[in-house]
């Protein structure tokens, strides 16, 4: 098993957890660690990890866990839109891991639950908002204006996908994992709802987040489904695309060379 060394702050990133509880750790000997010729102390991830998943460190008071609410959210939250519902049994979640993929690949075999993991992490949402990665966008529209201005406005954060039919929809989420897909109310008007909730409850889409684009002017438009998460007014661009994704802040990693 491959290891860096982490300072105390990098450790506390990936426990989730307060510099000073790192500290603790170490002092009551539950975390091995080395000192510096300055006095720093230096942990291996490995270490750490291990500590988390033999529960040698994870028994802090429940309020040194950050909130929800002003913190980046971990996968779980990203993924399942609620804090971990469907995802307490999985070792990432009772460890409150920063970032599911490198517990993953540290520690395998113990116990990630991979509720949402239907393909590879370099292909899942979260992973990709992390690494900073463009996040896919499927937009299901027949209005070719809107899809010539939002193809030509791609960007290091969005990438776009157009569909006009379902089948063309399902061909696409194939090979193009979307975090989001937006429908027009035209196409979900001829097509009705069956599409929608067939999108959202597809394998290959789990954790997606469904946008209703909605006529200017329709104020008292509604869905009635609750696998639809927001809507937008037409005539939309894809910088508003690019705010509403940043809504759900996440704690993107620096640099690559982190996970080598």
């Amino acid at each position: 098993m491959s290891s860096c060394s982490l300072t105390t702050g990098k450790a506390a990133q990936l426990c989730s957890v307060k510099p000073d509880t790192v500290l603790k750790w170490i002092k009551k000997g539950r975390l091995p660690a080395i000192r510096t010729a300055g006095g720093h102390y230096r942990v291996e991830e490995r270490d750490v990890l291990k500590a988390l998943t033999q529960g040698h460190v994870n028994d802090e008071p429940r309020e040194e866990r950050p909130a929800l609410c002003g913190r980046p959210v971990r996968c779980w939250e990203y993924m399942n839109q609620s804090p971990g519902t469907e995802c307490q049994d999985c070792i990432v979640y009772k460890v409150h891991a920063t970032w599911c993929f490198r517990l993953v690949q540290q520690m395998r075999g113990t116990g990630h639950a991979a509720r949402f993991c239907g393909t590879s992490c370099q292909e899942c949402p979260y992973y990709r908002r992390v690494h900073q990665l463009p996040t896919n966008v499927l937009v299901i529209t027949r209005d070719e204006g809107l899809i010539r201005d939002l193809a030509a406005k791609e960007s290091h954060q969005v990438a776009f996908r157009f569909a006009r039919r379902g089948y063309d929809a399902s061909a696409i989420v194939e090979v193009f994992r979307p975090a989001y897909v937006i429908f027009d109310q035209v196409v979900l008007d001829s097509l009705g709802i069956n599409l929608l909730e067939a999108l959202a409850s597809d394998p290959r889409t789990k954790g997606v987040r469904i946008l209703v684009a909605v006529r200017k002017g329709g104020i008292g438009f509604r869905v009635r489904s609750c696998s639809v998460y927001a809507t937008v007014q037409e005539p939309f661009q894809a910088d508003e695309i690019v705010a509403l994704i940043n809504r759900t802040p996440i704690e993107a990693l620096v640099s690559e060379s982190a996970e080598k």
